[in-house]
């Protein structure tokens, strides 16, 4: 009998530090460690794990050193990392980051602010708890005059780029206001309290990709055109009229 791949990761506190913020997270979400297919690890020997399953490496760059990244390439697994910066400055994030040898992008994600480090991976958890996460915002931030949104999307953090000319809704308003905004414990939408503008994954989506635009659109014309012909059929068969159709 084939294995079956999860698609909710095991998560790896590698340091205590790490484990503290996912404990932490765990209580936030109103989640918990052994329920509903989340697994935490509390050690590096992963391989005796009964299931095929994407491994998170939940880590503090004060802890990385090269004798944890060899334990950690034995495990023969091909993990996510979760970085928290902690004390470092950016250059040696980045030192450590060469050192774990990660060139895809979307196997990595830092979080710089300490008080960032809990709602983050709480929104991760929800995200990936809820069983349409894919397009759900865990992260974002501004890059000049590019918006960059994070989601959790098949065992990667996928980042979109979007620049602030396609995004007509907050064009003729400040940076200051640009900057102030607030992303939803469920990941669900991106707002912006000052302009009260609420933006979800789709609609960035859909900003740097018009074909995404355009196929949103149809798949919406032909769940319309199919929800009128079903209700077409139920007044034909129950002799309703269309006013007896509330809604």
């Amino acid at each position: 009998m084939p294995t079956k791949t999860l698609k909710k990761p095991e998560i790896l506190a590698a340091d205590d530090n790490s484990e503290s913020i996912v404990e932490q997270a765990f209580s936030k979400s109103g989640l918990k460690a052994g329920k509903r297919g989340w697994r935490t690890i509390k050690n590096w020997d992963t391989r005796s794990s009964s299931c095929v399953a994407p491994l998170l490496v939940a880590w503090t760059s004060t802890d990385i050193d090269r004798e944890k990244i060899k334990q950690l390439h034995e495990l023969k697994r091909i993990p996510v990392f979760l970085l928290f910066q902690g004390n470092l400055p950016v250059e040696a994030v980045a030192d450590r980051i060469a050192w774990l040898g990660v060139r895809d992008d979307r196997r990595i994600c830092l979080v710089s602010a300490d008080n960032e480090a809990e709602p983050f991976v709480a929104r991760f958890l929800l995200a990936l708890d809820n069983g349409d996460y894919e397009g759900r915002i865990i992260d974002a931030r501004w890059e000049e005059d590019t918006l960059v949104v994070v989601s959790p999307i098949k065992n990667r953090f996928v980042k979109l780029r979007v620049p602030l000319e396609k995004l007509s809704v907050l064009q003729g308003h400040n940076r200051e206001e640009h900057m102030n905004f607030e992303i939803d414990e469920d990941g669900a939408f991106i707002y912006w309290p000052d302009l009260d503008i609420h933006l979800g994954w789709e609609q960035f989506e859909q900003a740097i990709d018009p074909s995404a635009c355009v196929k949103a659109k149809q798949q919406s014309e032909v769940f319309n055109k199919a929800y009128g012909l079903a209700i077409r059929e139920l007044r034909q068969k129950s002799q309703l009229r269309q006013s007896d159709i509330k809604g």
